[in-house]
C-alpha cells in the first residue's frame, strides 16, 4: 500500500518558497516533497545572483555544500556585508523578513523548510509552558541537525523507499533539533573585516610569482603587520580560502598551463611547482581537474 500523499495544493507552497528562498536555483536529483507533512527537503544548484528582499511564510535551514560560500547580505535595507559560509555549516531563519543577498560564488546547497504550523504543534507537544523566541544563526555547526537533513535529503533521493513511520520519525526529529538550536541566543563575536585591499594585493602576489615557496603563516602575516590568527580569518574573509588552499590552487594552475604548453616531465613539474611529489601533485590535480596529470596532457 503506498504512502498517502499530501494535497497537490500543499505540494506546490513548499516548492514556491525553494523558489523564494533560493532565486533562480536548479533542483539536482529528484523532487518528491510529498513525501512530508511539515517539511521540506531539497537539494539545489544556485548561480551568483541578486535575490531582493522577500517574505518567507516558513521557517529554513541552509546545509552549505563542499566550497566556501561567498555573498554580501543586507543586514540593513540597502546596506551590505560580505559573509563567507564555511564548507558543511548551517544557516537557520525564521518566518517573515528574508534580507536581500547578492551571491558572489556559485554554490549547491541542501536546503529544508519547515511549516510554522508543525512547528508550533511541536513545541505543544511538548508541552512547553512558555513561548519561547526563535533567532537567526548563519553559518554555525551542529552535527545532529546536519545529520538529520542529511537523511532526509536520501530518503527523497531514495523516493521514500524507508516508510512513512521512518520519514515522520526524521521529520519530528529534525523539527525538534531546529527548535533546540534557533531558540539558543545568538553569541555575536567581533567584527572580523576583510584584508585591506593594498595588503591583499601584496600577499596574492607574493603568493602567485613565488609558487615554489614553502611559506609558513607567519611569513605571510609578518608581511602584513598583523597576528597569525587574524591575518588568517581577514585573508579568508577577503578570498574564500585559506592561504594554504590558495597558493594549492595556483601551483595547481601552474602545473596544468605547463601540462599544456611543454614538455617537461610530470615528476619535474610537480618539484618544481612546490609539491613533494609526483603522487602528491596527481592527487590534488585529479580532485580538481578530474583528470590525473598524464590523461590531461593527452586529451
Amino acid at each position: 500500500m503506498m504512502d498517502e500523499a499530501l494535497p497537490t495544493e500543499a505540494v506546490s507552497i513548499k516548492n514556491a518558497v525553494f523558489d523564494i528562498l533560493l532565486k533562480g536555483s536548479r533542483v539536482i536529483g529528484p523532487q518528491t516533497d510529498n513525501l512530508w507533512t511539515g517539511i521540506g527537503v531539497e537539494r539545489r544548484s544556485v548561480d551568483a545572483i541578486e535575490r531582493e528582499e522577500e517574505e518567507i511564510d516558513y521557517h529554513y535551514i541552509l546545509l552549505w555544500g563542499n566550497r566556501p560560500t561567498i555573498a554580501e547580505r543586507a543586514y540593513k535595507t540597502g546596506r551590505f556585508k560580505r559573509v563567507v559560509k564555511p564548507p558543511h555549516t548551517l544557516s537557520l531563519g525564521c518566518a517573515g523578513r528574508l534580507p536581500a543577498v547578492r551571491a558572489l560564488t556559485s554554490y549547491e546547497v541542501t536546503a529544508c523548510v519547515i511549516n510554522t504550523k508543525a512547528a508550533q504543534n511541536l513545541v505543544e507537544e511538548m508541552e512547553c509552558k512558555d513561548s519561547f523566541p526563535l533567532h537567526e544563526h548563519l553559518g554555525v555547526e551542529d552535527q545532529p541537525l546536519a545529520h538529520l537533513i542529511t537523511l532526509a535529503a536520501l530518503e527523497v533521493e531514495n523516493g521514500g523507499a524507508s516508510g512513512k513511520l521512518y520519514r515522520d520519525s526524521i521529520e519530528q526529529a529534525l523539527i525538534s533539533r531546529f527548535l533546540a538550536v534557533a531558540r539558543a541566543e545568538v553569541k555575536h563575536s567581533p567584527d572580523v573585516s576583510a584584508l585591506p585591499k593594498h595588503a591583499l594585493k601584496r600577499i596574492l602576489d607574493r603568493l602567485q610569482s613565488e609558487f615554489d615557496r614553502n611559506f609558513t603563516l607567519s611569513d605571510l602575516a609578518h608581511d602584513c603587520g598583523y597576528s597569525r590568527s587574524h591575518f588568517l580569518k581577514m585573508f579568508q574573509m577577503a578570498t574564500g580560502k585559506t592561504p594554504f588552499e590558495y597558493l594549492r590552487d595556483v601551483r595547481l594552475e601552474e602545473a596544468r598551463r605547463a601540462l599544456v604548453e611543454s614538455d617537461e616531465t610530470i615528476v619535474s613539474i610537480a618539484l618544481r611547482v612546490g609539491f613533494s611529489s609526483h603522487s602528491h601533485l596527481s592527487r590534488l590535480f585529479s580532485q580538481k581537474y578530474g583528470l590525473a596529470p598524464s590523461s590531461y596532457r593527452r586529451r
